[in-house]
């Protein structure tokens, strides 16, 4: 379990009596934008109980911030990360704390800079939990819930408790965490003031992604996502093994112990041909791998807090159309959702980019919620040729280049 040889993270004897969200452990650490540039602000992380898939006790850390000063009340931003990994060391609690220079920088803490501008708290979970997982069914949700609980009573924040207004967002992994939080919050923890979640690219079918990401560039996520469901279901990769090439076998083993740039770096192109001995289609046919791969889907639930829910028509790892379905289902159960897509080619855009030109329209969005504008009820569907087209980024872009040049001068954010 604790394979950093950190006893931060083993949870105390007894912790399973506690109550979820409560604190287990806490410690003051220095957190980073880029592995050698640290942020000019206060941080923590959090040890907390939460629960794991099956409704068991689970624990898992949280990295939590304000700016420098007096703490006082302000909302949350909790920031889900992109993580798609199996070890601790690409957890984002290593990620932005590590003096490795090899650590791989997390993306989410360049979100974290704006927010934190903003003079709001931020809070980024490890979703996995301590077993550091990844797809696992409800567990992400639960744990970013819990982690806003944990953050709502650690008095340093200075956070209002129950009035705390809170919003969640996510990109790609970590819209699939924000998704299951958004889902869950209705009957997992009604009491969060959950103001809305902006979430991007959330996978929103695996098996279509596995499908739609096969020979492209980040192919290597194919084996990523698999190791994942693997790495949680005996069955799983009982069922997966009669279908499985030995060098399939040698990439899936790789990337249960590799962080996803790794991964991604050392299968670039990977098709899922090969990995299998058969079509992609009769593996996703066998009853067994069809009902781990179903179980990991979204919509089975329905958000009551406003969405902000953002994919690009041509995303080779979150493909339209179950995101489309997805949305038509939140819809027809009464969510207020805006959905924004993002339609330019192919050619000069990918998954990854539209994960930053989406930047600028997700805080035009978070700012209003946090403070205070409650969305038209209903659903609003927006096509654009480029997220680069609504003003938002234009507007945005002075922030986070103030930001990042008064991180990377040391100075005080917020």
């Amino acid at each position: 379990m604790n394979t950093s040889g950190d006893a931060f993270y083993d949870p105390p004897a007894g912790y399973e009596s506690a109550t979820p969200g409560a604190i287990l452990g806490s410690r003051q650490v220095r957190v980073s934008a880029f592995s050698a540039v640290s942020m000019n602000v206060q941080a923590w992380q959090l040890l907390y109980r939460t629960t794991d898939s099956d409704g068991n006790p689970h624990a898992a850390v949280t990295t939590v911030m304000i700016p420098q000063g007096p703490a006082q009340p302000r909302p949350l931003l909790s920031i889900q990360a992109a993580y798609d990994a199996m070890v601790r060391s690409c957890m984002p609690s290593y990620t932005l704390t590590a003096d490795d220079p090899a650590a791989p920088p997390p993306s989410e803490a360049l979100l974290a800079v704006s927010a934190l501008e903003r003079g709001w708290a931020v809070a980024i979970p490890d979703p996995g939990g301590i077993d550091n997982r990844f797809l696992t069914p409800r567990l992400m949700g639960y744990t970013v819930l819990d982690g806003i609980r944990a953050a709502q009573q650690f008095a340093p924040l200075g956070l209002p408790g129950a009035a705390t207004r809170i919003a969640l967002t996510g990109y790609s992994g970590g819209g699939i965490g924000s998704a299951w939080a958004a889902e869950l919050h209705p009957t997992y923890a009604p009491e969060l003031n959950i103001a809305g979640a902006a979430i991007g690219a959330p996978v929103a079918d695996l098996g279509a992604a596995l499908h739609s990401a096969s020979g492209r560039a980040a192919g290597g996520l194919i084996a990523m996502g698999v190791a994942a469901v693997m790495n949680d279901s005996p069955e799983f990769s009982a069922a997966l093994d009669r279908y499985v090439t030995p060098r399939g076998r040698s990439v899936l083993r790789a990337a249960l112990v590799d962080c996803a740039n790794t991964t991604v770096s050392k299968n670039l192109f990977l098709n899922a041909s090969d990995l299998l001995t058969v079509p992609l289609d009769v593996v996703l046919a066998d009853p067994v791998i069809a009902a781990a791969i179903t179980e990991r889907n979204r919509g089975s639930a329905v958000p009551t807090t406003p969405l902000y829910l953002f994919n690009a028509v041509n995303d080779e790892i979150s493909p339209i159309g179950p995101v489309d379905d997805l949305v038509e289902k939140y819809c027809a159960a009464g969510a207020s959702v805006t959905y924004v897509r993002d339609a330019m080619p192919d050619l000069v855009s990918n998954h990854a980019i539209v994960g930053l030109t989406s930047v600028g329209g997700t805080f035009a969005w978070l700012d209003r919620v946090l403070a205070g504008e409650r969305p038209e009820p209903g659903c609003r569907t927006t096509t654009l040729a480029s997220s680069l087209d609504d003003g938002a980024w234009a507007a945005e872009l002075p922030d986070v280049a103030q930001g990042l040049a008064r991180t990377l001068l040391g100075q005080a954010l917020g």
